[in-house]
Parts: C-alpha cells; sequence; structure tokens
C-alpha cells in the first residue's frame, strides 16, 4: 500500500497543505484539526498543493468543502482556498462535484517554498474510533451535498448509510 502524508506549513496569514500520495478518508481528519485551529488563530488564506497527491477521496475533499465553505462564510471575505498543481484527473474531480466554484484551482506548476519559506512538517492522523470515522465521514459527505445539490444523488446513499450506522434519523 501507498505512503501517504500530510505536510503543513504556516507564514502569517498563510497556511499550506500538501498531500503526498493519497488524500483520503484516513488522514482527512489531521488536515481538518490543522485548519480548525489555524482559522481560530485567524488564518484566512490556504493552499493546498496537490503536485505529489496520487488519489482523492471523497471523505477527504468534504473536508476541504468544509475549508472552503467556512472562508467563504467569513464576514471579512478575505478567505481564500487555492488548489495548486492540479493534474487534469483532479481538475475533472472537482469540476465534477462543483468545487470549482468554491476553490481557486490553478494547474500552472507552482513552487510554493517563495510563498512559504518555513519548512514543511508533517501531521500525523490521530487514531480515531469507527464512530468517530463514521461522524468525520458524514459531515465531509454532508459538506459535498450542501456545497453543490448536483452532488445529492452522488451521496445519499453514503449519507443514509452512515446516519443508519451511527443510529442517526435519515429522514432529513
Amino acid at each position: 500500500m501507498e505512503t501517504s502524508k500530510i505536510l503543513v506549513a504556516r507564514k502569517d496569514e498563510l497556511a499550506v497543505i500538501q498531500i503526498c500520495g493519497r488524500g483520503s478518508f484516513q488522514n482527512a481528519g489531521a488536515v481538518k484539526s490543522f485548519y480548525q485551529e489555524l482559522l481560530q488563530q485567524g488564518v484566512s488564506r490556504f493552499v493546498v498543493d496537490l503536485n505529489e497527491c496520487t488519489y482523492l477521496d471523497s471523505t477527504f475533499l468534504g473536508t476541504l468543502t468544509g475549508l472552503g465553505m467556512r472562508l467563504k462564510d467569513k464576514s471579512s471575505g478575505k478567505g481564500k482556498l487555492h488548489i495548486v498543481n492540479v493534474n487534469a484527473r483532479n481538475v475533472e474531480l472537482l469540476r465534477n462535484l462543483g468545487l470549482d466554484r468554491l476553490f481557486n484551482i490553478d494547474v500552472t506548476p507552482r513552487d510554493l517554498t517563495q510563498a512559504v519559506p518555513v519548512p514543511l512538517k508533517e501531521v500525523k492522523p490521530e487514531p480515531v474510533d469507527k464512530t468517530e470515522s463514521a461522524e468525520q465521514m458524514l459531515e465531509a459527505h454532508e459538506n459535498l451535498m450542501s456545497w453543490d445539490p448536483r452532488n445529492v444523488p452522488k451521496f445519499k446513499d453514503v449519507v443514509t448509510y452512515l446516519k443508519e450506522d451511527l443510529g442517526l434519523s435519515t429522514s432529513d
């Protein structure tokens, strides 16, 4: 199985998240913890570097969608989420989910060492139990459906299953 790493850095109001390998449900929680902490500290510009990313699953994308929606909702309007170094396959995936309307997507090769001249550090996923994992997956898929109604048919069965698994009402 492919080794995946999430590398992060912060310089003033800018945060960088670099996905090396797979962006999946297994490391989405680490990304969410990182961005939640920085949002509380007032960071409002995030760059996600997909140069070394080989795969993105819906839970990971839904987690990024949550960040994008939070930045968009900031009253100051200065919050931005840029996705850089995006290959053709990931561009198509982002467009199919309507995320090209939420994220600034840049396919031009970028070297982020100029923007963030501090070393990237690895964030490791915290171990989570089955319930916490299901809750994270549910929130991520609800984010995708909330952002773009065209995603509802794609993920409604996943959301229904996760809600049933968690013992939550599925009537909404």
